[in-house]
């Protein structure tokens, strides 16, 4: 087994309650046994997928509550599995870009065929009108999940030192995957959509993660760290409304609801109205940020308190 080069656990401090509780504990015993028996992170990803896709075959047939409970069983088989990959792969050593990218594709993927299989099965029973709320719900979801993602990593990045969590530009993946070909290819450009919606709603590198770097250079990463702990993490922890476990939690109570639907304008409106105060909510802590940065040294215990 390759020495792990960083934490394998996932930041307890920012975890969705559920996954801190249930989920990663789970996938952490399960990490155990994969690593023992060589298992790699991508199948670990694959495993997940195949998971979502059973999830999504369950939820065709919405109108029966156990097809409801098995697809729910199966999407936190999903969740479990995308605890497991990212663990696994810290623990081995083998992380990567186009790593990021497979996990990116079964996460996505998942969600794309059990909206694509609700929305089926919901315009079968009450018309094609329901389409233009499934690809509402769609978009909306693609570029909430890729800013909640990009704010997690920001904050092990800057406030844990972990170096996997260090958010490309589109410019920076550019240059690193220049060589790639065939399938590291295919996903380099997922990944490379994925970055660039980030980098467009402001939560990808920017002009606050440039002075973040500049800070480090002058005064150091704990400095760094305390100042972006003290300002984000509050901030980070309320974004995990938009994380997956609640879409999943949200799809089961709407199709036992007897409707999809339910979900698609939960998606769309709900998540999205959240989204926007969201955003303003990390714009200020930005500001916030940047004060601290130009202002005396954090304390570091003060700054875990917060």
């Amino acid at each position: 087994m390759t020495k792990p080069t960083e934490s394998v656990k996932r930041t307890s401090e920012i975890e969705e309650v559920s996954n801190r509780l249930v989920i990663h504990p789970i996938s952490r015993a399960l990490v155990t046994v994969l690593a023992r028996r060589g298992v790699s992170p991508n199948a670990v990803s694959l495993a997940g997928l195949a998971l979502g896709a059973g999830a999504a075959l369950a939820y065709l047939d919405y109108a029966q509550w156990p097809m409801v409970l098995l697809g729910f069983v199966l999407m936190v088989g999903w969740h479990v599995m995308d605890g497991a990959d990212g663990q696994l792969a810290r623990l081995t050593g083998r992380t990567s870009e186009i790593g990021k990218a497979l996990d990116g594709l079964a996460d996505h993927g998942t969600f794309v065929l059990v909206y694509l299989a609700l929305a089926v099965a919901a315009a079968q029973a009450e018309g094609s009108w329901v389409w233009i709320w499934a690809v509402a719900a769609g978009l909306s979801h693609a570029v909430q999940a890729s800013t909640y993602e990009a704010q997690r990593y920001a904050y092990d990045y800057w406030a844990q030192g972990k170096e996997s969590g260090r958010v490309l530009t589109p410019d920076e993946f550019r240059a690193e995957a220049s060589g790639a070909t065939g399938a590291a290819w295919a996903l380099g450009q997922l990944q490379l959509l994925y970055l660039t919606v980030q980098d467009r709603t402001g939560a990808g590198a920017g002009p606050v993660h440039d002075a973040l770097a500049e800070a480090a250079r002058q005064r150091g990463r704990a400095f760094v760290a305390a100042a972006y702990r003290a300002t984000h993490l509050a901030g980070v922890r309320r974004w995990n409304v938009l994380s997956s476990n609640v879409r999943t939690v949200a799809i089961a109570v709407a199709c036992l609801a007897g409707s999809p639907v339910y979900f698609f304008a939960f998606e769309a409106v709900v998540l999205n109205l959240a989204f926007v105060a969201l955003l303003g909510m990390t714009r200020r802590n930005d500001r916030a940020l940047l004060a601290r940065l130009d202002g005396p040294a954090v304390d570091v215990g003060d700054a875990r308190a917060a």
